[in-house]
């Protein structure tokens, strides 16, 4: 599992996005310096995971729909990376041929051991706290939300 140039694209998108105003992909790309053509689709992923609102329009833009304390670095890597093995043999659809020939391979436990215990550890770490480790931006209120609303 390696935390891909997507991945990390996504995680500058919803930071962008973290004071809670309705921005459009161009202020979004030249702030946090994602290229555009990457802003676009990474947003329609975002908005599928139901991290962001996309409104479109004139006077459209995206806006953030989840508390950033509630999304762990795990689930931007989860809506992100197709595969996110820290090995090829892990994935379900690999064709070990050693496990094809013997049966078994002591390798591949450990390596599960390893990936359950990454995977583990990632979803406890929000993005919040990566993004804003000395205490972020003051929210803007939208219409009467409060953090835990959204």
């Amino acid at each position: 599992m390696i935390i891909t140039r997507e991945t990390d694209y996504a995680i500058r998108i919803l930071r962008s996005l973290a004071n809670l105003q309705l921005k459009n992909i161009r202020e979004i790309s030249d702030e946090q310096m994602v290229p555009r053509q990457f802003a676009y689709k990474i947003s329609k992923k975002l908005e599928r995971a139901g991290f962001i609102e996309i409104i479109r329009g004139a006077q459209g833009g995206c806006r953030l729909t989840r508390d950033l304390h509630d999304i762990t670095l795990m689930d931007i890597i989860n809506v992100m990376e197709r595969e996110n093995m820290i090995t090829s043999c892990l994935d379900g659809d690999f064709q070990c041929p050693y496990h094809r020939r013997y049966g078994f391979c002591d390798v591949h436990e450990a390596l599960a051991g390893v990936q359950g215990k990454l995977s583990a550890y990632l979803a406890t770490i929000h993005l919040y706290d990566i993004m804003f480790p000395h205490g972020g931006p003051a929210p803007v209120k939208a219409s009467g939300a409060s953090r835990d609303a959204l």
